[in-house]
This record gives C-alpha cells, sequence and structure tokens, in this order.
C-alpha cells in the first residue's frame, strides 16, 4: 500500500504581520488526508512557532525525504510569500520567490526559504522514485512559494534587508539524454507576481485556495488527473479574488497524490462567469466558431458543444441538444474536437485496390484527414501488401504492411498524428506584431560546434570523441509586459515535447532559459549510430501569450507502430494526437473563419540541426 509522507506547514502568528486562516487552512487538509483510503498516511506538522526554517527544513529531509519509489510526499504550505528583484538568470520574471517562515521576520531573522531552495529538494526527493507534490498558499506562490482585495487579507511581505539569496545549483540532463528526470508537482495559489488572499468562508477563515483545492478534492477524489483538478480549483479562486489566478507546474495526465498517468483528453470543458468554456484557442491552432468538441457522459451518450466565441487561450461554447444542469457547472468534463475544430490534411492513397479501400475507410474515420482540400498534402502509395507514406517532412516512415481495417487503422493514425505534429510546428498568429518580439537563442558552449547555415539554421556539431554538443537555449521578451512562453522542442520523429521549458512568466525585457540554465545536450535519437555524416534535426518553438495557456495538446510522443494507441487511430490522452470522431460532424470539415484577439499571442521558432562532422 502507498505510504503518504505529508507535512502541513501553517503560519498566522507572524510578528507585525499576522494571518488569520493558516492554520485553519492546514488543519482543514489535514483532516482531508486522513478521511481517504487506499494509502497509509504519516504526518507532521508545523504550526505558528514551531514553523522556523531549520525545522521546516528538516522536515523535508528527515520526513518527506523518507518515502521511496511507490510512496508519495506532500507538501502544503500556508503562510506569507515574498520577492525581491534578482539578477539570476534562472528567474526570468526578474523577481526571486520565497516561503516565509516564523523566524524570518525578526531583525536579523533566519533566512527565507527560496524558490530555488525549495525546488532542488523537492526534486531531490522525487529522483528517488516518491511522487512529490507541493501545494503552496501564499503570495507569489507560482515562482515555488496572497493582490488586496475588500474584507480579505494577502499573504504576503515586503522583502527585509537581512535575507541573502542561498538558491543551491544543480546539473540536471538535457536533450534526449536518458529518461525525463523525475520532478516535483507544484499546485500554487497565484502567478509569481501576484498575491494571494484568504477571507472568512463560511464563518471561518479560510485561504481562498486551500479552501478551493479541498472543495475541489472532495468532489472529484484524490486520484483525480491534475489538470481536471487545477481547472475546477482555478475557476473558484477567481470567483473570490479575480486578481488571483492559480497555477500548476507538472504534468496535468497524472493522479494527485499517485502521480500514475490518467487517461484524459488534453482538452477540458468547465462553466466559469464567461459560461461554458474549452481550453482550447487560436493559440492551439482553433479558428473557427461553430468547431464542435464532443463529451460523453457515464451512459456512454454524446453530446455536443459548439464554440461561439474563439479567444486567445480559449474558447466560449454552447450545448446543443441538451441541457446541462446547475450540479454540472461544477465540474470539469474531456472533450475531444470532432468537426471544423482543426484544418484536416488532404490524403492521396494509391496502389493495390483491396488495401487503398481499406485505408480510405480508416481515413474516413479520422476528423484531421481528407481526401481533398488545401490541407498538407500526404501521400500513401501500396505495394505487395505494405503503405509507404510521404509528405511529412521528418525523418522517413517505416512501410506499414495493409492487410486488415486493423492494419489500416494504424496508417491513418499515422498519418493523423503527422498532421497534428504539422499543425503544432506551423502555427503562427496572422498578426505578427507580438511573435516579432519574442526571440530564440542558441548559444555554444565548451562542447561541439555552434554556427549558421545560409538558410540561417542553426547547426550544432559534435565534438572530438563523439560527445554531443552542449547549448544553451534563451527565450528573451523584447515587449512591455510580462509573457507566458512555453518552449516546444519538436523533433523529425513527429515528437513534441515542453520539457525544456513548461511553461512560465518571462518579464519585460527579461529573459527565459531553458531548464534553468543549464545546458542543454543534443543527441542524436536512440537507433541512430554516431557516424560520420549522421544527424538529426529539431525545432525549437516559443508559443506565447498574455495568459497561460494549456500545454497538454502540445505533447505528442515521437511516432511508433509499436504505440498501442497507433492502432486505435488514436487516443486522448496528453501524449497521443487526442482527436477521435465520436459522432460525424453537423458541417464542412474546413476549418477557417476569423482570428480574433490575434494580437494577444505569436510564435518564434529556430531549427536546430545536430550534425556528426
Amino acid at each position: 500500500m502507498r505510504t503518504v509522507y505529508a507535512l502541513f506547514v501553517g503560519i498566522d502568528d507572524y510578528p507585525d504581520k499576522p494571518l488569520s486562516g493558516c492554520v485553519n487552512d492546514v488543519r482543514a487538509a489535514e483532516d482531508w488526508l486522513r478521511r481517504q483510503s487506499g494509502f497509509t498516511p504519516k504526518i507532521k506538522r508545523l504550526h505558528n512557532a514551531e514553523a522556523t526554517r531549520a525545522a521546516v527544513l528538516a522536515m523535508l529531509e528527515n520526513h518527506l525525504g523518507r518515502g521511496g519509489p511507490g510512496d508519495t510526499a506532500l507538501l502544503w504550505f500556508s503562510g506569507h510569500g515574498s520577492e525581491r528583484d534578482t539578477d539570476d538568470p534562472r528567474e526570468a520574471t526578474g523577481k526571486s520567490q520565497a516561503l516565509v517562515c516564523h523566524d524570518s521576520l525578526d531583525l536579523g531573522g533566519q533566512a527565507l526559504l527560496q524558490d530555488s531552495e525549495l525546488g532542488e529538494l523537492l526534486d531531490s526527493i522525487a529522483a528517488r522514485g516518491t511522487h512529490v507534490v507541493a501545494v503552496l498558499d501564499c503570495c507569489h506562490s507560482g515562482g515555488a512559494t496572497r493582490d488586496h482585495v475588500t474584507n480579505t487579507t494577502v499573504r504576503g511581505v515586503a522583502w527585509r534587508s537581512w535575507w541573502r539569496s542561498e538558491g543551491i545549483r544543480g546539473a540536471r540532463d538535457g536533450g534526449g539524454a536518458g529518461p525525463e528526470p523525475r520532478r516535483h508537482v507544484l499546485l500554487a495559489a497565484c502567478r509569481p507576481q501576484e498575491r494571494a488572499a484568504e477571507g472568512v468562508i463560511d464563518g471561518q477563515v479560510r485561504g481562498y485556495f486551500s479552501h478551493a483545492m479541498l472543495a475541489a478534492l472532495d468532489r472529484l477524489g484524490p486520484t483525480t488527473a491534475y489538470g481536471t483538478l487545477h481547472a475546477l480549483v482555478q475557476e473558484h479562486v477567481h470567483k473570490r479574488s479575480r486578481h488571483q489566478h492559480s497555477e500548476l507546474r507538472g504534468r496535468e495526465d497524472t493522479s494527485f497524490l499517485h502521480g500514475d498517468p490518467v487517461t484524459t483528453s488534453p482538452f477540458l470543458l468547465r462553466h466559469t462567469a464567461s459560461g461554458w468554456e474549452i481550453n482550447c484557442g487560436l493559440a492551439h491552432g482553433l479558428r473557427s466558431t461553430g468547431a464542435e468538441f464532443t463529451l460523453a457522459d457515464e451512459g456512454g451518450i454524446p453530446r455536443v458543444v459548439v464554440v461561439r466565441e474563439v479567444r486567445a487561450e480559449s474558447a466560449l461554447v454552447d450545448p446543443v441538444g441538451w441541457r446541462p444542469g446547475r450540479p454540472e457547472r461544477g465540474l470539469v468534463y474531456g472533450v475531444t474536437p470532432t468537426a471544423l475544430a482543426f484544418p484536416p490534411a488532404a490524403v492521396t492513397v494509391t496502389g493495390e485496390p483491396d488495401a487503398v479501400g481499406l485505408i480510405w475507410q480508416a481515413v474516413w474515420g479520422e476528423p484531421l484527414l481528407s481526401a481533398d482540400g488545401d490541407g498538407l498534402p500526404l501521400r500513401v502509395d501500396v505495394r505487395d501488401g505494405w503503405a509507404r507514406m510521404s509528405g511529412g517532412g521528418g525523418h522517413p516512415l517505416p512501410a506499414l504492411p495493409v492487410h486488415s481495417p486493423a492494419d489500416a487503422a494504424r496508417v491513418a493514425a499515422c498519418l493523423a498524428h503527422i498532421t497534428r505534429w504539422h499543425h503544432i510546428r506551423d502555427l503562427t498568429n496572422p498578426d505578427p506584431w507580438l511573435s516579432s518580439l519574442v526571440r530564440i537563442t542558441v548559444e555554444k558552449t565548451s562542447v561541439g560546434h555552434v554556427q549558421y547555415s545560409a538558410e540561417g539554421d542553426v547547426v550544432c556539431s559534435y565534438a572530438s570523441g563523439h560527445r554531443p554538443p552542449q547549448v544553451m537555449v534563451g527565450i528573451h521578451n523584447d515587449s512591455d509586459r510580462p509573457l507566458w512562453c512555453v518552449l516546444l522542442d519538436m523533433t523529425d520523429r513527429y515528437g513534441s515535447d515542453p520539457l525544456l521549458y513548461e511553461g512560465e512568466f518571462i518579464g519585460r525585457g527579461k529573459s527565459g532559459w531553458a531548464l534553468r540554465g543549464e545546458p542543454v545536450w543534443l543527441y542524436l535519437p536512440e537507433g541512430r549510430a554516431v557516424v560520420r555524416g549522421a544527424g538529426t534535426h529539431d525545432v525549437f518553438k516559443v508559443i506565447a501569450a498574455e495568459n497561460e495557456l494549456n500545454i497538454a495538446p502540445f505533447r505528442l510522443k515521437p511516432w511508433s507502430p509499436d504505440d498501442p494507441s497507433a492502432a486505435r487511430g488514436g487516443d486522448k490522452t496528453a501524449g497521443g494526437s487526442g482527436l477521435l470522431r465520436f459522432a460525424p460532424p453537423s458541417g464542412s470539415r474546413d476549418a477557417g473563419g476569423p482570428a480574433h484577439q490575434v494580437g494577444r499571442w505569436g510564435t518564434t521558432q529556430v531549427t536546430v540541426r545536430t550534425e556528426v562532422p
């Protein structure tokens, strides 16, 4: 049975800056944890004067650090947060955030628990195989550490002169070097530049974020996906404090308290102050009002919503043929685009008639594929029972057998996967204003060589001894406002991953660095020999917006015919294409329509070629 090592830190009794709801928060969270079944809780708590910097650090290392593979470490902190200006290149907002311990406010008191220090400690626990989650209800918590509203108190204090920066800097694997490093998940009360609030709720002072978290967990259960949990919490917080936006840092398609993969759609439907809203917008490639998304209820009956307004990061939709009740407004639903959402590729199939017929039947079942139009031209040639695909522009794809409907579905799934990859790679705002104010730089280090080709590509060469090159990858915001940015590594195996920079605000005139300033290693993909003339190419693509974007649709595993989802024509997980047809479209399959609010997002990209000289 899974053991949950939990540490609840609540501090109200600060010198000169008291709060009232923090201990209430962590007591309620502890009570919630004790009421859950399916695991063994091991709980420690630090309230008020007990929560010194030394005590918090000791509990992190000696209690949460006891977890091993298959266990969970949970940190729940409610108290003050603070920030200061910094020149640390790892801090893209130009600010350093920190948790304020009980003994930090007295003159000459102990240093804060800074974001970099806390993050390194939690990641070191996660590296041992423990699933680590931090819930932080304090000001500036989106940076890893409450704006003032009437009848509320904010959980933040100004930086004190005796506090010093004591962050820990550690190396991380980058690029294609082995498995993705294990990291903690952060659920934060607000963005790094914001303050988090507390106020009276049901006769008791509570943090708006903590109260929303526990209400959502009571409704959804402890194994809900982080993305679903965050979507519900975010709306509940926003209803009480419109200047506070909760944040999620970490995989949205894993389960709370477990970290196990959860089968879920990359697009979510929820009810907001503006009505029913889907976290899919212009910045995801959605262009058309009238686009359909489909959800299925517990009985498996498909229900459709239709887009009535497209925004930069989301779309407002109306239910068609069904009327949600009041209880449904408090839930979050996974949905899949089923018509008009994204432009389909134009597929040509030639060759042996029987196999061609099977492939066309499979193509019709994929909403991203069509037999005509001006979309991405893809070609399938069938000879001797094998389908050979071309037109994708990436690494040559293996031929696939075509002897049955299941084989044809695998071919169609491959074509749909390539189409979705191209949608992401070719995503651009027709208004170039914001795109022109964001830059990517790829800078050399002491390992390997970097130069520019005549086409403007960045060419990175292996060093002597077949050592892969290392580079520093920067994202630079030259605009006059903070921008939320995500950096996608799009590989020639038709994969897309935001691992290098998973979404963070970059301050105006500031820069963010991939892997928090650690070198990015550029390896040849697994299976390609490191021999003279070998190479690969990646597209580093930044998507920038004024508000956070749903990054689940930007995750695509590299195409593989051995992936079980390849035989099903795609899947609904964040790692797959996420595009299934539940019902026939009600209109044309072409996607288009006006692009509203185009200036609120932008993109920039650079092609990086890695070669063995």
